[in-house]
């Protein structure tokens, strides 16, 4: 039997070396077996097909089942092009909000009009943005602030446990990160009586995470996927948003799932980037 080898996601390493501390519906088209490495990433429209492959990270709740297949994109984590990470010591005496936009600008000698620019204002007023009815969130700008505002906010110390997604492969083999048709290997496994916090890692200078979750309504899952070739498993966890009523009408989900906006529920799984904070 094959031994499995695992990779190490960027946030299980931060972790470790701190020392502390969602067209992805079966009648979507699946990938051919052919598919390349490489593909473009940019984030394009055409005829109504999503050519942006980390779109292929939603599905439907209907989709939670051992033997169903899905084109998903799992993207690799280049650690050399990873911002640095700030202690809280150095991260707190920097600005982070949207009306200090130009001094950062300036502070990290950075153009408005370029794309790291834009970036870092559309983080900012992601950031910015108050809560939605029924929704918790904030931002880490550092691994310190981020424990405790997720311990404040969903569990204390004790309770509060780290899920990310792991990629492995055998030992004879190297890992792909091309969007891959997987497959359900077994029944996804429901954590009841759950309360969690996804953490998405934002473009800005150093390490900022955009940390949210809702107070009802989310279903967290434990999941184990086999690719089609047989070579790779991922295992970690998904979300399932059983309220949309309040989101944003213009919401990708909706448009990947070529579903009526706030009318269903949307699943997610994580990039291997993410952090989800789950606590009883």
């Amino acid at each position: 039997m094959a031994s499995w080898r695992l990779s190490l996601t960027f946030p299980s390493l931060l972790l470790l070396l701190s020392l502390w501390v969602v067209e992805a519906h079966t009648s979507r088209k699946l990938i051919s077996n052919n598919e390349q490495e490489g593909q473009n990433i940019s984030h394009l429209l055409k005829d109504g097909e999503f050519e942006d492959p980390t779109m292929y990270m939603f599905f439907r709740i209907n989709d939670l089942k051992v033997g169903t297949k899905l084109p998903i994109y799992f993207n690799k984590n280049d650690l050399q092009k990873v911002p640095p990470l700030l202690t809280r010591q150095e991260a707190d005496p920097i600005p982070f909000s949207e009306s200090k936009l130009n001094f950062l600008l300036n502070h990290f000698s950075i153009s408005k009009d370029s794309p790291q620019g834009k970036a870092m204002k559309e983080t900012l007023q992601r950031c910015d943005f108050k809560a939605i009815e029924g929704e918790y969130k904030f931002c880490g700008t550092s691994l310190e602030s981020m424990l405790d505002l997720a311990k404040k906010t969903i569990a204390s110390s004790t309770d509060l446990k780290v899920m990310t997604t792991k990629v492995m492969v055998s030992t004879q083999n190297t890992i792909s990160y091309a969007l891959h048709n997987y497959t359900f290997a077994e029944d996804p496994k429901e954590l009841y009586g759950i309360k969690v916090l996804g953490c998405h890692r934002m473009p800005y200078p150093y390490v900022v995470y955009y940390c949210h979750g809702h107070k009802s309504g989310t279903k967290v899952f434990e999941v184990n996927l086999m690719s089609e070739d047989g070579m790779q498993r991922v295992v970690g966890p998904a979300v399932c948003h059983m309220d949309t009523s309040m989101w944003n009408a213009d919401h990708v989900a909706f448009k990947v799932l070529k579903i009526e906006p706030r009318s269903a529920p949307v699943c997610h799984f994580f990039p291997l980037d993410n952090i989800v904070w789950v606590a009883k």
